[in-house]
């Protein structure tokens, strides 16, 4: 549906080019949610804001649903934002109108007549469980509530395509659940495909099929939320999943201060719910010392884990269990 190819964004000045998107290449399935998380600076935000060229791109090309919307005119490009809503992390409500109000403005941009305007606002307070708050200005309601008018905005032109740019990140954590659960049932109540920019993997791992990890400017690593999990490619990726509110720093562990070797071992769904390391005690020769570990519940009911041990015996004896562990489909890593 959506296809991003060697796109590059570069910010000049009388002195310096910035080039904030250097080369990057990805695609973006129709009913995927896919997630871009990097560190503040990555570029993230710069990217989504080029797919409906809020910036425009330097080179490369953006193609979504077989148009390549870099060759459009000025008319062109509006008539196609009309399938592209966007939300913000600052919400960007106008303060002086109603919720009502604000969820309305899109649609009389477009001519929409009033009956039907009328409907298609109450149809989304609906959605968004925000009926009684109508006639409420935005300083009258919390921020949760602020983020649910904007993405009952963003949804009133039934886009098939949300861009959420940091949407949760000025939230507290119920608020954050609330609102990836709205998120959720977007995807399946409008058939739509969202791109979501985040800094949380916390986020990224509740609501995505496939994750993108951006470093200056880059994307250095793609895969499904599980894969990523299971087997991290690069050091920044690991430093996100290690980020999580249960997940152990592997680095409190130096490999120097063990007699034995260091493994870290990576389930998945297949692998996260059999006696494998209770297989492991009983059938090898080696000593087995279980330092630390956590499981993830993915958004599709998956889950993804990880156990850091010590196997401590002869050479012979680890590299059994080693071989052991990966016939049943576990990820090893040697630390």
């Amino acid at each position: 549906m959506i296809k991003v190819k060697n796109l590059v964004k570069e910010f000049r000045n009388d002195t310096d080019v910035l080039r904030a998107i250097d080369d990057v290449s990805f695609e973006v399935n129709k009913g995927e949610v896919f997630g871009i998380i990097g560190l503040s600076g990555a570029g993230k935000s710069t990217l989504v804001r080029c797919l409906n060229r809020l910036e425009e791109p330097t080179s490369g090309t953006i193609e979504i649903d077989g148009v390549c919307i870099n060759d459009l005119d000025k008319k062109s490009l509006l008539e196609a934002r009309r399938s592209i809503g966007m939300i913000f992390q600052n919400f960007n409500l106008f303060n002086q109108s109603t919720v009502y109000e604000n969820i309305a403005y899109p649609l009389e941009i477009i001519g929409m007549d009033k009956k039907e305007i009328e409907e298609t606002v109450e149809e989304m307070l609906d959605f968004v469980d925000l009926k009684d708050k109508k006639n409420s200005y935005p300083s009258e309601i919390s921020g949760g509530q602020k983020q649910r008018v904007a993405i009952a905005r963003a949804l009133a032109t039934k886009p098939k395509i949300l861009l959420s740019d940091e949407s949760t990140s000025a939230l507290d954590p119920a608020n954050t659940e609330q609102i990836l659960n709205l998120l959720k049932s977007s995807v399946e109540r409008y058939n739509m495909t969202i791109i979501m920019i985040t800094h949380q993997m916390e986020v990224a791992k509740s609501i995505c099929d496939r994750i993108a990890v951006m470093e200056d400017g880059r994307i250095i690593e793609t895969d499904t939320v599980e894969n990523i999990f299971k087997s991290p490619k690069t050091e920044r990726t690991k430093s996100f999943i290690k980020s999580l509110p249960d997940v152990l720093e592997d680095e409190v562990f130096d490999p120097e201060d063990f007699k034995g070797k260091l493994l870290r071992l990576s389930f998945d769904s297949s692998t996260a719910k059999r006696p494998i390391m209770n297989d492991l005690i009983k059938t090898s020769n080696c000593t087995v010392n279980l330092l630390s570990g956590n499981i993830n519940r993915l958004r599709n009911g998956d889950v993804s884990g990880y156990l850091t041990i010590e196997l401590d015996g002869s050479p012979e004896d680890i590299e059994a269990a080693i071989d052991a562990l990966t016939r049943q489909n576990v990820v090893v890593e040697v630390l």
